[in-house]
C-alpha cells in the first residue's frame, strides 16, 4: 500500500469514528426521549441537540428522575466527542496531515491527466540530470523514488517546475500503475543497482508492452539480461565516461562539436520527426523540400523499418511512417515539426 493512500485512509478513518460518534450519541438521545418520556420526534431530537451542544435552553418540567441521569450521562457524552472532535481536527492539522494529503491528491490528479508522458525512475545525480534534459525540452514526466529526501531535493532544485511524483518501489506494480505506466511512452530507470534496474524494466514491460525502455547499466556484463528484460536501449555510464574522455584526448574539437549539438551547449540539435501518412512530406524528395534555405535544418539520416540510411541525398525520397534524424537550431526544428504535422 502506498503512502499517499494510507495518509488518506487515516484522516477518513478519523472522519468517519467522529461522524459515526456525533450519529450515535444524537440518536441515543432521540430513542430515550421518545420512547421514555414520552417527547415528540421533534422534542427529542431538538433536546437532544441543545443538551450535547450543552446551549441550555432549559430543563422540561415533566423530566422524570431518570431522564435527568440520562441526560447528565448525555451532556457528559456529548463533550466528550466535542472534545475528541476537536483534538482530532487540530492533529490533523498541527500535524500537516490534512496539506500533505490535499499536495499528494493535487500530485495524483496532474498525473492522471498526463498522457505519452516519461517516467523517470530514480532521483539521483543521474536522475537529477534527466529530469533537467526534460524540463529543458518541455516534456512531461513523473518522478519514482523510494527516497522521499531525494524526491524533495529535486522538487527544492527545480522550484520553478510543477514535479509530478511517486514515493515508492519502483519494482511494484502498483507504483508503476500509479505513475501512469499504462498510458507513458517511456521509461528511464537511473538506480545505481542493476539488478534493481532489471526489475523495473521487467515490471514495466509487462504492464506496457509498447513502452520505450531506457536503462542506466553499471556492469556491462548486465546489458544483456537488461535487453532481455525488455530496455529498448542500454546506457553503460561508466564506458561511456571512458570512450569520451579517450576521445577528448585524441579528436577534442570534433568532440566539443558534438557535446555542442547533443548537450545543448548552444541551441543546437538533433531531433528526430516522425512522416505521417498525410504529411506534406510525404512522396517528396529531400531536395524538392529545399530544407537547408527553408528551414535552416540539415537531414542527417532517415531511420525506415529500423534501418538507418546516414547522409541521404538530395535524390532520397521521403515515404510513410520514416523518422527523419535532423541537425538543425531549436527554433527552426520546431517550425519544421510544425510543417511536418500539416
Amino acid at each position: 500500500m502506498n503512502e499517499y493512500s494510507n495518509l488518506g485512509k487515516v484522516i477518513i478513518r478519523q472522519i468517519i469514528i467522529l461522524t459515526t460518534l456525533v450519529i450515535l450519541v444524537l440518536l441515543s438521545g432521540v430513542f430515550y426521549y421518545y420512547y421514555f418520556e414520552n417527547f415528540s420526534i421533534e422534542d427529542a431530537f431538538f433536546f437532544t441537540a441543545i443538551t450535547i451542544s450543552t446551549v441550555g435552553y432549559g430543563m422540561p418540567e415533566n423530566l422524570s428522575n431518570g431522564g435527568k441521569i440520562f441526560t447528565s450521562i448525555l451532556i457528559f457524552a456529548g463533550i466528550s466527542v466535542v472534545l475528541y472532535g476537536v483534538s482530532t481536527i487540530t492533529a490533523i492539522i498541527v500535524e500537516g496531515k490534512l496539506k500533505d494529503f490535499l499536495k499528494r491528491r493535487r500530485i495524483r490528479r496532474m498525473i492522471d491527466k498526463m498522457k505519452d508522458h516519461i517516467i523517470v525512475v530514480g532521483a539521483g545525480k543521474t536522475g537529477e540530470y534527466v529530469i533537467s534534459e526534460l524540463i529543458k525540452e518541455k516534456e512531461k514526466f513523473v518522478v519514482i523514488d523510494i527516497d522521499e529526501e531525494k524526491i524533495q531535493k529535486i522538487i527544492n532544485l527545480f522550484e520553478n517546475t510543477p514535479i509530478a511524483y511517486v514515493i515508492g518501489d519502483a519494482t511494484e506494480e502498483e507504483i508503476l500503475k500509479e505513475a501512469g505506466i499504462e498510458k507513458a511512452k517511456a521509461l528511464i530507470t537511473t538506480l545505481s543497482e542493476d539488478s534493481i534496474n532489471v526489475f523495473v524494466v521487467l515490471s514495466a514491460k509487462t504492464l506496457n508492452p509498447d513502452l520505450t525502455i531506457v536503462s542506466k547499466v553499471t556492469d556491462v556484463s548486465s546489458i544483456k539480461k537488461l535487453k532481455y528484460a525488455g530496455a529498448t536501449t542500454v546506457v553503460a555510464a561508466n564506458e561511456i565516461a571512458g570512450t569520451r574522455m579517450a576521445r577528448l584526448t585524441i579528436k577534442p574539437h570534433a568532440v566539443n562539436f558534438l557535446d555542442i549539438v547533443a548537450f545543448g551547449k548552444q541551441s543546437y540539435r538533433i531531433e528526430e520527426i516522425f512522416v505521417e501518412d498525410n504529411s506534406p512530406l510525404t512522396g517528396k524528395t529531400i531536395a524538392e523540400l529545399n530544407l537547408a534555405k527553408n528551414y535552416q535544418i540539415m537531414v542527417l539520416g532517415i531511420n525506415r523499418n529500423g534501418e538507418i540510411y546516414f547522409a541521404p541525398t538530395g535524390d532520397s525520397m521521403i515515404q510513410a511512417n520514416d523518422k527523419l534524424i535532423i541537425l538543425g537550431d531549436k527554433e527552426h526544428i520546431e517550425k519544421f515539426r510544425e510543417f511536418a504535422k500539416l
